[in-house]
C-alpha cells in the first residue's frame, strides 16, 4: 500500500494555535460578562435582603430579565448569575484564571459547582481548593477537572461530602419518561459506583454475546465458550471479537444477530428486570461475568477506623460505607504506594504480565491521550516506543491507550496524519501531532484524604 508522504504545511498548526488564541480572548470576555452578572446579583442583595419580603419576587424579575435579554432559559440565567456572583466574591483566583484565558468558562463553572460542600465563609478551605485545582484545570479538559475537583473537595471537607452523599442516596428512585415514536426513557437514580458497575457488567456481557455470535457464524468455536464465574474479558477476547466480526464481513457470512452493542445492552437490562435473568445468560455461563469499578480507599477507612471518603477512580469521591461493601465482595485487592504529591509510584509487586497491566491501569485510570476519559480497563496496553522497533516491555514504556488514539500512532499510517508519543519519568506521555505540536498528558494524581 502506497502513501503520499508529503508533510502537512506548517500553517495547519498555526490554524490550531489561532483557535487557541481566540479561546483565550473568549475566556476574557466571559470573565467580563461574569463580572457584570455578579454585579447584578450584588445590587439585588443590596436592595433586598434574602428572606425579606419581596426578595423572591425581585429575584424572579432578575432571572426573567437576564433570560429574555440573553435568549436563554430561566435555569441557565440563574446558573450564570450564580457563577458570576461566586467568581466575584468567593473564587478570586478562578476569576483571574478565566480573565487571563488560562481556563474556560465551563472550567470555572465546574470548579464553582464542585466546591458547593465547602462552607460559604470557609475562605481558608476555598483558597486551598483553588490552589490545587487551577493548575490542573489549566492543563486538562472539563470532565477530568470535574472529577478531580470533587475528589479535592472530599479531601478538604470529608465530613460534609460523606453527609451529602448519604443524604443524596436517600433520593434514589426509578422514573419513566415517555418520548417520541412509542419509546420511553427508563431512568434509575442510584449511587455512581453501582451505576458504573452495572453498566460495565452489561457491556462485558454484550461483548461476549457478540463474540459468541460472530465466532459461531465463522465456525470459530465448536460451541459457545462459557466463561468461568467471576472472569472478565481480556484484551485477547476483545481483539478476537473484532477479528471474528471482520472475518464474517470478509467471507460474506451474515451474522445471525446484527444488534449493536447499545441494543444488546438495552435488551439485557430489560430481560433481567422483567424475567430475572437475560435469556442467554444462564445457558452460556454469562451470568458469571461481573461488573467492575476501580476504587481507592485508605486502609484505615476500610477497617472502620475512620470515615473518610473513598475515591471512585475517574468519577470522584465515594461514600465510605459503599466502598467497604464493594471491598467485601472484591475478588482481589491491589495495595498502592503514593509519593507526597499523590502520584502512584508502585503497587505491591508485579511481573511483566497481568500484574504489570494492573499496575498500569491503577496508574493511568483512563486513556492517556490528552483529554480522553475512556476507562483504563477498556483500553489497550500500548508500547509508547514501538515494541517492533526495540521498545522494552516495562512500565516506563507502557501506557493505557484506547483503540482510537492507539491507531493514531500506527506505523502504517500516512505520516501526514501519524502522531508519535514518548514517555518521560513519572509516566508522563508527550504526544507530538503531525504539525509538530507537543501535547502532554500526566497520570492523574490521587487525592490523599488526611
Amino acid at each position: 500500500m502506497a502513501f503520499d508522504t508529503t508533510p502537512h504545511p506548517a500553517g495547519n498548526g498555526d490554524l490550531v494555535d489561532e483557535c487557541a488564541r481566540i479561546d483565550r480572548e473568549i475566556a476574557a470576555l466571559e470573565a467580563r460578562k461574569a463580572d457584570l452578572l455578579g454585579e447584578r446579583v450584588c445590587r439585588l442583595l443590596a436592595e433586598v435582603a434574602p428572606g425579606a419580603a419581596g426578595f423572591e419576587a425581585a429575584e424572579r424579575s432578575m432571572f426573567a430579565e437576564v433570560s429574555a435579554a440573553l435568549h436563554i432559559t430561566r435555569n441557565a440565567a440563574a446558573r450564570q448569575l450564580g457563577v458570576g456572583w461566586a467568581l466575584q466574591g468567593r473564587f478570586p483566583a478562578t476569576r483571574a484564571a478565566l480573565a487571563a484565558g488560562d481556563i474556560s468558562l465551563r472550567h470555572a463553572t465546574s470548579i464553582v459547582a464542585a466546591a458547593a460542600p465547602i462552607g460559604l465563609h470557609d475562605t481558608a478551605s476555598l483558597a486551598a481548593f483553588e490552589e490545587q485545582i487551577l493548575p490542573y484545570a489549566a492543563a486538562e479538559t472539563v470532565p477530568r477537572t470535574e472529577a478531580f475537583a470533587r475528589s479535592l473537595v472530599a479531601a478538604i471537607v470529608p465530613e460534609t461530602v460523606v453527609t451529602r452523599h448519604r443524604r443524596a442516596r436517600d433520593e434514589r428512585r426509578v422514573t419513566v419518561v415517555d418520548v417520541e415514536d412509542g419509546m420511553s426513557l427508563f431512568q434509575i437514580l442510584m449511587p455512581t459506583p453501582l451505576a458504573q458497575a452495572a453498566y460495565d457488567r452489561v457491556t462485558r456481557i454484550g461483548r461476549e454475546i457478540k463474540t459468541i455470535i460472530a465466532a459461531t457464524a465463522c465456525g470459530g468455536f465448536d460451541g459457545p465458550r462459557a466463561p468461568q464465574p467471576g472472569c472478565e474479558l481480556t484484551d485477547e477476547d476483545l481483539e478476537r471479537l473484532t477479528g471474528f466480526e471482520s472475518m464474517a464481513e470478509e467471507i460474506g457470512e451474515p451474522l445471525p444477530d446484527e444488534r449493536t452493542l447499545d441494543q444488546i445492552r438495552a435488551d439485557l437490562v430489560i430481560d433481567i428486570l422483567l424475567s430475572g435473568c437475560g435469556d442467554i445468560l444462564t445457558e452460556n455461563g454469562l451470568d458469571g461475568i461481573r461488573g467492575t469499578v476501580q476504587v481507592t480507599v485508605a486502609a484505615t477507612t476500610l477497617i472502620g477506623d475512620d470515615d473518610r471518603p473513598a475515591e471512585h477512580d475517574g468519577h470522584g469521591p465515594m461514600a465510605p460505607d459503599i466502598a467497604r461493601s464493594l471491598a467485601g465482595d472484591a475478588a482481589q485487592w491491589e495495595r498502592l504506594f503514593l509519593d507526597p504529591s499523590g502520584m502512584l509510584i508502585r503497587t505491591d509487586s508485579y511481573t511483566p504480565t497481568e500484574r504489570m497491566k494492573k499496575h498500569l491501569r491503577a496508574r493511568d485510570r483512563h486513556c492517556r491521550f490528552p483529554g480522553c476519559r475512556l476507562p483504563a480497563r477498556n483500553c489497550q496496553i500500548d508500547h509508547t516506543f514501538d515494541h517492533a522497533r526495540g521498545g522494552p516491555t516495562e512500565i516506563g514504556n507502557l501506557a493505557c491507550v484506547c483503540v482510537g488514539h492507539h491507531s493514531l500512532k500506527h506505523p502504517d499510517l500516512d505520516r501526514r496524519w501519524r502522531w508519535t508519543a514518548a514517555q518521560r519519568p513519572g509516566g508522563i506521555v508527550e504526544w507530538t501531532s503531525p504539525t509538530g505540536r507537543v501535547y502532554t498528558d500526566t497520570p492523574p494524581p490521587r487525592v490523599q484524604f488526611v
